[in-house]
């Protein structure tokens, strides 16, 4: 299989796609960054109103927790139909089908990257200067790629199989928001619940980003290597996956 060819077509609709996006739908950057924004005020009210937390960094707290989650959450929303969406072309000519679930992922990467620069500028202007730790910060990014891959993967391969799940996709990830640290840290809880808390991965990471960022500290390597080791067995999972559904899953669509 010529994956050098297949890679340049991953590369080149990532950019007709982004450059789509800049030519027809504007708002559709806007919307990058209002999101994080509007969740970031939520939170900030809920953290700072209802649980009576200091305002002292919470602005920066939430900002870290919102677009690092957005990242993953538009990520896993948009390649997990990439595949079914493409039924029709799918049809008619031949395409391995993690093709599609890449483009999407990068084209929410390259956008969280725009934004993540842009987060790197508040901090820096709110009193959170660069320190040595930030040498950690293409570890963490990457591994979060990794656990996008783990997740979006799957579920890109599996919908076309169960369309409706496409609905509980979007439930599960507003469920999980809400218990990944984005507006509250680890130490708010209860000391038995911390390692429920760690086997999200996404809580993990969250962390990682605001003990680099914020703390100028380095991140547990401990909690770090446990989100690689499950990461990496669900992307050996998902090898398996796509070598066995590869030329039937497009029977499976629209039928």
């Amino acid at each position: 299989m010529d994956w050098h060819r297949y890679w340049n077509i991953v590369i080149y609709r990532t950019y007709a796609e982004l450059k789509s996006e800049v030519q027809l739908n504007y708002m559709g950057y806007v919307w990058w960054l209002l999101e994080p924004l509007l969740n970031t005020v939520l939170f900030y009210v809920i953290l700072v109103t209802i649980l009576e937390q200091s305002t002292t960094g919470a602005v920066s707290f939430l900002l870290v927790g919102s677009i690092t989650w957005q990242w993953l959450n538009s990520s896993i929303l948009s390649a997990a139909t990439s595949i079914f969406d493409a039924g029709g072309m799918l049809k008619q000519i031949y395409l391995p089908k993690v093709i599609l679930p890449l483009i999407s992922i990068l084209t929410s990467t390259w956008k969280f990257l725009f934004i993540f620069l842009l987060l790197l500028i508040w901090v820096w202007c709110t009193g959170y200067p660069p320190t040595v730790t930030y040498l950690a910060l293409p570890l963490i990014l990457l591994l979060q790629l990794v656990v996008i891959l783990a997740f979006s993967l799957p579920l890109a391969a599996i919908i076309p199989y169960f369309p409706d799940a496409r609905v509980a996709v979007d439930a599960i990830l507003r469920s999980v928001m809400l218990v990944s640290g984005i507006f509250f840290s680890v130490d708010k809880l209860p000391t038995v619940y911390h390692f429920y808390f760690y086997l999200n991965p996404m809580a993990v990471l969250i962390e990682a980003y605001r003990a680099v960022l914020l703390n100028g500290e380095w991140p547990r390597w401990d909690l770090l290597s446990y989100v690689a080791i499950f990461s990496i067995c669900g992307l050996v999972l998902t090898t398996w996956l796509y070598v066995r559904v590869d030329r039937s899953v497009v029977k499976a669509i629209h039928r």
